[in-house]
């Protein structure tokens, strides 16, 4: 299947954490992909793509942070702004709820769209028949 692991790491809501955790990340060799940062009254919510994320979740473990991990769909995001309208509209006429999403860059595609759904495998399913380019997570 066509997933990618983000990571969702809940980080003091201080100043300074998130600094923290982006220089063990870079000194363990785990390169971000995207990153969403998200505040809550308690905590800080980080939600993360690596280019390795089976290390990274050995990291979080062994240092006893606090996350958790999900499946999303990362789909090339093309020149023409209309692929965003178009992600959307295939979901939503396919009755497929978009819990979140956002956009980030890599190295290898100048921008992806990474979404969360209610039921990812109708989801690429319809995106892969609508002809969206899916990322597997490893090409990130």
């Amino acid at each position: 299947m066509k997933y990618v692991t983000e990571l969702s790491i809940f980080l003091p809501n201080e100043p300074g954490e998130l600094a923290e955790l982006l220089k063990e990340l870079s000194e363990n060799e785990i390169n971000i992909r995207a990153i969403s940062v998200v505040e809550t009254a308690d905590y800080g919510l980080i939600l993360l793509l690596v280019d390795k994320p089976q290390k990274c979740i050995d990291y979080l473990e062994q240092n006893r942070y606090e996350f958790t991990s999900t499946e999303v769909i990362a789909i090339e995001f093309g020149k023409d702004a209309s692929d965003l309208f178009n992600v959307a509209n295939s979901l939503g006429n396919n009755k497929i709820n978009i819990d979140y999403l956002y956009l980030t860059t890599t190295p290898k595609y100048h921008s992806v769209i990474i979404v969360k759904v209610d039921d990812p495998d109708k989801a690429i399913d319809v995106l892969q028949k609508q002809n969206f380019e899916l990322i597997e997570g490893e090409d990130l």
